[in-house]
């Protein structure tokens, strides 16, 4: 599906660039179009960087610390342990 889509999305590239290049009657109306996708695709980065940021800093402002404790304490406990350990074996 994805090399389908590929595959139309260059040949409508290549169709584009031919008919600019063969100076056809509708020239600007052609550059007209792809300058309103350009700006589009610039918007369309602009939002996901957006949506992006926000989701990163919700994600970190609801990672409590509570939700740390655990696993600082099984660390902490593992340490305790092997410290246990090697104080017996010597």
């Amino acid at each position: 599906m994805i090399t389908v889509v590929f595959l139309l999305v260059l040949g409508l590239a290549g169709w584009t660039f031919s008919t600019l290049m063969s100076k056809g009657i509708h020239q600007e109306e052609i550059k007209k179009e792809l300058g309103n996708i350009f700006e589009s695709l610039q918007l369309l980065t602009s939002s996901i960087t957006v949506l992006l940021k926000l989701l990163m800093k919700d994600s970190i402002s609801s990672a409590k610390e509570e939700d740390f404790k655990p696993i600082s304490s099984n660390v902490i406990d593992l340490l305790k342990l092997d410290k246990k350990e090697k104080e017996e074996a010597a």
